[in-house]
């Protein structure tokens, strides 16, 4: 039987929610803490406020046996805690780099709370620049020397445990994981926090800190490359008269490359990838180096966004006037998080071209919002989210698919009879598809 050890998670997002309910499911008791004081009423009362498949019925389990609870007061959480888990946002700057005001405001909160006599062991699982994590036990040990604290270095200990969840399956991940990695200075205390996930039986990778840092950033970018160069083949492919699908499935049959993160479409988004990918160039470049791969990767994703508009705009060049449907509003399916969609520059194209835009997604809608907000204002009649995904094509022109929920596969084909369809996901077999429309896909003829 797990004898559950205590544990803080500072930031109850995607990641720190996830984290410290699958923790608390696994035995260990959990403290979950952040300053929005409206989703810690909402926890408390056993309510998710993010759409992730499989984390209610986790966290109510959790809940149930007493091993989760929350708060906004720093000082119980760190006091009641041996590790304290970052999982705050490090979003872009406007020059690539990761923001860590998050971060080193959640060091300051944990520093004052450590006592003389404690040992804390501080765990990143923000996604933070390599070498943050040796900076940390500076700055850590520097607040704590100056409130008097004798021998600061010996109250703490930094380690960096980089997270690798997807989201739509993030539960999964954490509780199958492909390898669970630890980095810290202190072998022993890594090999602590690593035997929190000891009920999963995970493969554990321990390293340094800046390695281990490394191996998220690295991650990141190489699954965003492998996307970025299957969407510059796929481009290719349309004009050799080639099909992108079978040249992927060709691709990923050897072992070396494998099939996954290889399905061309109209480009990446969510909270991870782009900003990633943006920290590492600013970080290569910062040592002298130039990521000219990487560069490109981003360059291509952006042009690639707005493929299914250049697409459409070739059966319809004038769209002043004109009604698009558009199915899919998030990043990806299963999950309700805007954060870079493509259907953000899409949407906003069609719009400056003078069109109507009716759009839908089963859950990502109310996000939409927001993110529209000024676009709502401006233009509110020519854009309109829609209850359901055929009264998006009501009057419509045309359809543009964005994200593939699996509800878009089994689709009432007669209802998109005589419209311009620009399947941006490859979703739908183009041979059926031509029966009733004028279809295009990403990288097939």
């Amino acid at each position: 039987m797990l004898k559950g050890k205590r544990i803080a998670v500072i930031g109850t997002g995607y990641v720190g929610l996830v984290s410290g309910a699958c923790f608390a499911y696994l035995g260990h008791r959990v403290i979950g803490l952040d300053v929005d004081t409206n989703k810690i009423e909402r926890l408390k009362r056993g309510e998710v406020p993010i759409y992730e498949p499989g984390l209610d019925r986790i966290l109510k389990k959790a809940i149930e046996d007493g091993n989760i609870e929350f708060t906004t007061d720093y000082s119980y959480a760190v006091k009641n805690a041996d590790y304290i888990f970052i999982a705050v946002g490090t979003p872009s700057r406007e020059d690539g780099s990761a923001d860590l005001s998050y971060v080193e405001s959640a060091y300051r909160s944990i520093a004052e709370f450590i006592d003389g006599d404690d040992f804390k062991v501080i765990v990143n699982k923000s996604t933070v620049p390599v070498g943050t994590g040796r900076w940390a036990k500076e700055f850590i040990a520097g607040l704590l020397r100056e409130k008097g604290v004798k021998e600061p270095e010996k109250r703490f200990e930094v380690v960096s445990n980089p997270e690798f969840l997807r989201e739509g399956k993030a539960v999964e991940d954490f509780m199958n994981p492909d390898r669970v990695v630890v980095g810290a200075d202190n072998r022993e205390v890594a090999g602590l926090v690593a035997s929190l996930y000891e009920p999963l039986q995970p493969p554990i990778l321990i390293t340094d800190l800046p390695t281990a840092e490394m191996i998220k950033y690295a991650s990141n970018a190489f699954l965003a490359t492998k996307i970025s160069f299957i969407n510059e083949i796929a481009n290719v492919c349309e004009k050799l008269g080639a099909d992108v699908t079978v040249v992927a499935r060709g691709m990923g049959l050897d072992h070396r490359i494998s099939p996954h993160f290889l399905r061309a479409g109209c480009g990446f988004g969510g909270s991870c990838f782009p900003k990633d990918v943006k920290a590492l160039i600013h970080t290569a470049k910062s040592v002298g180096e130039e990521p000219r791969l990487l560069e490109s990767v981003i360059e291509v994703n952006e042009r690639q966004k707005l493929r299914p508009v250049e697409k459409l705009l070739k059966h319809i060049p004038d769209l002043e006037g004109r009604t698009v449907a558009v199915w899919g509003l998030a990043f990806k399916p299963e999950t309700d998080d805007m954060r870079e969609a493509p259907s953000i520059p899409i949407i906003r194209e069609l719009l400056a071209r003078g069109a109507t835009v009716k759009a839908y997604d089963p859950v990502a809608v109310e996000n939409a919002r927001r993110v529209f907000e000024k676009e709502l204002h401006t233009h509110p009649q020519r854009l309109i989210f829609t209850s359901d995904m055929y009264s998006a094509l009501e009057g419509a022109d045309a359809l543009i698919l964005v994200t593939e929920w699996p509800q878009f596969k089994e689709v009432d084909f007669d209802k998109l009879r005589g419209k311009v369809v620009i399947d941006g996901r490859n979703l739908w077999n183009p041979t059926l598809m031509r029966k009733y429309c004028t279809y295009e896909s990403i990288g097939r003829s």
